[in-house]
Order: structure tokens, then C-alpha cells, then sequence
């Protein structure tokens, strides 16, 4: 009987029987014809989900019982997550389900997306799937010369002449016990 070292009923849950030892493996890559790349975009519930491969495509997947139960702990599939995914050739309707092969850690995306691959820069990230446009690395902050002054001439004095109650000429004076009075704008 396993040794319980940590204590607490929870423990025996990760027995020694039940771990898969860390194993440096090899990436599983597409070699068959109906093997696709898809990343997940909706969650669907009881073992489903919908990802779109890079031609665009939404496409119906049901999780194998191996990525269920506990072997779901290596292989957690989340919205924006890369996934392999298998057609399924003895279906023929309009809307036919694929199975789940592997599932991608980011180590493993980032492994394939440095193969050089094009398949890979048209997959869409969680990123992309969060955000619903493109992402765009040219930002840029600070002030440019190209800004909108035209707000400042609308304020003539601190008055503001679309705003009234956003007057900042109105000075409000404080007086004090010794009978001096303090301004609050130069505090």
C-alpha cells in the first residue's frame, strides 16, 4: 500500500500508480490525410467543443475517453488552445464530428510555430479569439503631433463653454481658525 507522506485524504489521489512520469516526447505532427490543425474557439460541454481549422472551417470534436477522466490532467483543452483533430470517414452529412488526436502545450505551440510551417501562422491564438480582430504590434504611446487640439480651444479662461458646471476659474478659499484664509488651488 502506498506510504501516505503528505497527509489528508486527497493525498492517495495522486498515487503513485496514476502519475505518468514527465516524458520529454516528441511532437505529434499531422501525417495522415484526415489529420487537421484546428485551435478551439467554443466549449460545447459533455466532451465536445468547436474549432476552426485554418481554411476557416467551424468544425465539430468529441474528446476520445483518453482525453477524459484522468487523463485529462496533460491533455486540458481551453478556448484558444491548439489541437489535432481527425476527420471521420465513415460519416456523410452536412455537419460530420471529428475526433481529438493531441492536444498542443504551449511549449508545443511555440515548437511548431518556430518549424516554419504556414499552416501554423494561420491558426488563430486565444489572443486573436479574445480580442476578435487581428492583433497589432505597431502600437505605439505617448503624445504625437497629429492629437486634436481643437478640444483646448473650446476652454477659453478655465471656462468651459459646452460644459458649464466644468468651470475651473470658480477659486474656493478656505478660512482658517487664526483667521487666514488658505486657496485650495494652490494646495
Amino acid at each position: 500500500m502506498v506510504k501516505n507522506q503528505n497527509g489528508g485524504n486527497k493525498s492517495k489521489k495522486m498515487g503513485r500508480k496514476f502519475i505518468t512520469a514527465p516524458v520529454d516526447r516528441k511532437v505529434r505532427l499531422a501525417m495522415e490525410d484526415g489529420e487537421l490543425y484546428a485551435s478551439v474557439t467554443k466549449m460545447l460541454g459533455n466532451g465536445m467543443f468547436m474549432a476552426t481549422c485554418p481554411e476557416g472551417k467551424e468544425r465539430l470534436v468529441v474528446m476520445r475517453n483518453k482525453f477524459r477522466g484522468r487523463g485529462k490532467r496533460d491533455n486540458t483543452v481551453a478556448i484558444g488552445s491548439w489541437v489535432l483533430i481527425g476527420e471521420r470517414d465513415f460519416e456523410s452529412c452536412a455537419k460530420p464530428k471529428h475526433d481529438l488526436l493531441e492536444v498542443y502545450t504551449d511549449i508545443e505551440r511555440e515548437k511548431l510555430k518556430r518549424s516554419g510551417d504556414p499552416i501554423f501562422a494561420k491558426l488563430k491564438t486565444d489572443q486573436h479569439l479574445f480580442s476578435g480582430k487581428e492583433a497589432d504590434d505597431n502600437i505605439a504611446f505617448g503624445n504625437s503631433p497629429n492629437d486634436k487640439t481643437d478640444e483646448l480651444d473650446d476652454t477659453i479662461d478655465g471656462v468651459d463653454a459646452e460644459n458649464p458646471y466644468l468651470n475651473t476659474s470658480v477659486s474656493q478659499s478656505v478660512i482658517m481658525e487664526d483667521g487666514e484664509s488658505v486657496d485650495v488651488d494652490d494646495i
